[in-house]
């Protein structure tokens, strides 16, 4: 009768070398994120790159869809000098913010579209009225200046809280707060704003910042928001300031 034969005496679990093999590689996984966050892009090579693609006899040769190198360096130029530009029209917005003691009624935003100044009612128009207030105009004639002659279209929205109004000029806040927003329209371009570049909507309450639930949150939901919207974004998205022509 053979001998039972004798059960392998091995641990349970992985061997313990795999416990130094997966520290190395997450060592050098965290080494190559280092490297590729610290690096920049070297637009000399870009090109080059791009160029030996060209001029390989590849399926990018010929083809309606061959790259371009040089629109490729276009387009990361137009982003970064727009990231500059908008990080500029900031910091310089809100210096004089700050500077005029303005920042519980003004707020500048950088966002996807651009820059955004948010403008509470109060610093421009008196309880249900549309017509802009002379303490407003030192403000404007900054937002003026900065925009100007930038290459920026400007949006203005015109908000309001969700308090029912029915005057005889504005039955609703849907035309209290178009009102808004032209009247700031208007200002900008009686100070040189070229009125190709400005549009203007009302939104009433129904893009408010806040719940409508107390006197503070309606304070901040009445605003008017002078949005800066940047070239790039507007020829991604079709330019909805450009006038429609049926396709012509």
């Amino acid at each position: 009768m053979s001998e039972k034969k004798k059960s392998c005496d091995c641990e349970k679990g992985s061997p313990k070398w795999m416990t130094t093999f997966t520290d190395m590689n997450m060592l050098l996984l965290t080494f190559f994120v280092l490297l590729v966050s610290m690096s920049t892009l070297d637009k000399k090579k870009i090109l080059e790159s791009f160029g030996s693609f060209q001029g390989s006899a590849g399926i990018l040769h010929g083809s309606p869809n061959e790259v371009s190198a040089q629109n490729i360096m276009t387009r990361i130029n137009v982003v970064e000098q727009t990231g500059s530009a908008n990080a500029k029209t900031v910091e310089t917005l809100r210096e004089y913010v700050k500077s005029s003691n303005l920042s519980e009624v003004v707020s500048v935003i950088e966002t996807k579209k651009g820059v955004s100044i948010r403008v509470l009612d109060s610093l421009l128009f008196a309880p249900g009225q549309s017509e802009v207030r002379s303490d407003a105009v030192p403000f404007l004639n900054k937002v003026s200046t900065v925009i100007i002659d930038s290459p920026y279209y400007v949006h203005v929205e015109g908000h309001t809280d969700d308090t029912p109004i029915r005057s005889a000029r504005f039955p609703s806040n849907w035309e209290l707060s178009t009102a808004r927003a032209v009247s700031v329209v208007r200002y900008l371009i009686k100070e040189g704003i070229n009125p190709q570049t400005l549009s203007a909507g009302g939104f009433g309450e129904f893009h408010p910042l806040l719940p409508n639930i107390t006197t503070e949150n309606r304070a901040k939901n009445r605003r008017v928001e002078i949005n800066l919207v940047s070239p790039e974004f507007a020829e991604t998205n079709k330019n909805i300031f450009e006038e429609d022509n049926g396709g012509q």
